[in-house]
């Protein structure tokens, strides 16, 4: 059900021009769905409620759907009519029909933010409440462009912050696989020459040629545990919770989670920063922030709530719970005096992501040279701890 009341209805009916056809309309109840197509020419045959689906359109091109709209809009289109353009020339088939029920949504007396409501899958809550404001004042062009900045800016930055762990990761991963073979292949091979003398050789050569001869023998429990750590590996890469709550530990690293502040606190300004920018109460935007932030920051957000609507300035209430750096502090201190707190968001937010680029490439030429060594030295040594035994039977007979 929409926000004005509306349900929408996936219709069957007869129209004396296109003959059966199967539409989706809105309206308050069945009678006054049959009533409208009447109006129309067409004959309701059968009628069922639906809701707007998720699975399909969780992929859905946002920003590129943003900045056609723009386009179109400033070409002097009417937004029904840009939509209904967009639909038509969408190829992919969930995409088209998406689009299609959202232009007759709009046809059928549903404002554009009633419309993206019906799918909360597709459009963020943050992209709605900054459509439903503007058209309280009529520039949704304006809330559009400033989404596709706010989403362009963070866009930009998780995908720099995803090309630097993807050198290390692959790096990781061959070198896992490696040490897999090296000692689940190689070693029990090579080890059947030190069978009788494994008490004998140095502590780690033991150490080693034991675990690969323990793989070797059990090898579907050792296939097993290999596949159970990359499942829980690519669980905790994929799962909410479980990103969560790595996230949540390695903020606990002094470095790393120094850095993962001050992206949350990117995302913070930069969202914050949008809904004052479109004439959103204060309050207002940072309950939508109490909903959009980790769990470990919401208790704190709530908190800023509590003390702005006793009077307290939000910038002191942000510095109080600790979402600020000495340079946002002054930046929103001047954005209080001045009313363009969304403006001096923004212009931290800037600030801070400046910084973390300069800390990422430096991390990235540290971590390259870094990682090669770790897992040479990895492999090296188990080569090494392989062929000391050798090393002392040659001693031991010369």
């Amino acid at each position: 059900m929409s926000q004005s009341g509306n349900v929408r209805y996936q219709a069957r009916v007869l129209c004396p021009d296109e003959g059966l056809l199967t539409v989706d309309r809105f309206a308050l109840d069945m009678e006054r769905l049959r009533d409208e197509l009447l109006t129309e020419g067409k004959t309701l045959l059968s009628a069922k409620v639906t809701r707007p689906g998720r699975s399909k359109t969780e992929r859905f091109p946002l920003l590129v759907f943003c900045q056609q709209l723009v386009s179109l809009l400033q070409a002097g289109l009417q937004l029904v009519e840009a939509v209904d353009t967009l639909a038509e020339k969408e190829r992919n088939t969930a995409h088209h029909d998406m689009l299609a029920q959202l232009q007759s949504s709009l046809r059928s007396g549903l404002s554009f933010s009633q419309a993206l409501a019906l799918w909360p899958g597709v459009f963020p809550p943050l992209f709605q409440t900054a459509i439903e404001a503007s058209e309280q004042t009529g520039d949704v062009l304006q809330a559009l462009q400033r989404f596709i900045v706010y989403e362009t800016q963070f866009q930009t930055l998780r995908s720099r912050l995803t090309g630097a762990l993807i050198y290390p990761a692959l790096l990781l991963s061959l070198g896992g696989l490696v040490i897999a073979f090296l000692l689940g292949y190689v070693v029990p091979r090579f080890s059947v020459v030190f069978m009788d003398r494994l008490q004998d050789m140095p502590y780690l050569s033991g150490v080693v040629i034991r675990l690969g001869l323990s793989i070797d023998a059990h090898p579907v429990i050792a296939l097993l545990s290999f596949c159970g750590v990359v499942s829980g590996v690519v669980l905790t890469v994929l799962h909410p919770a479980m990103r969560n709550w790595a996230v949540g530990m390695a903020m606990h690293i002094p470095w790393l989670g120094e850095h993962i502040r001050l992206f949350e606190l990117v995302r913070l300004y930069r969202s914050l920063g949008m809904l004052l920018r479109g004439g959103i109460a204060a309050v207002q935007s940072l309950e939508m922030m109490a909903a959009m932030v980790p769990a470990r920051s919401s208790q704190r957000i709530q908190r800023v709530i509590a003390v702005v609507r006793e009077g307290l300035p939000i910038s002191t209430a942000l510095q109080r719970e600790g979402f600020t750096t000495v340079v946002s502090e002054r930046l929103l201190a001047v954005g209080e005096r001045s009313g363009q707190m969304g403006d001096m968001l923004e212009r931290s937010a800037d600030f801070l992501d400046t910084e973390l680029e300069q800390s990422i490439d430096k991390t990235i030429r540290l971590m390259e040279p870094l990682m090669m060594v770790i897992i040479g030295v990895l492999i090296g040594g188990i080569v090494m701890l392989m062929y000391l035994p050798i090393f002392e039977l040659a001693d031991s007979v010369g």
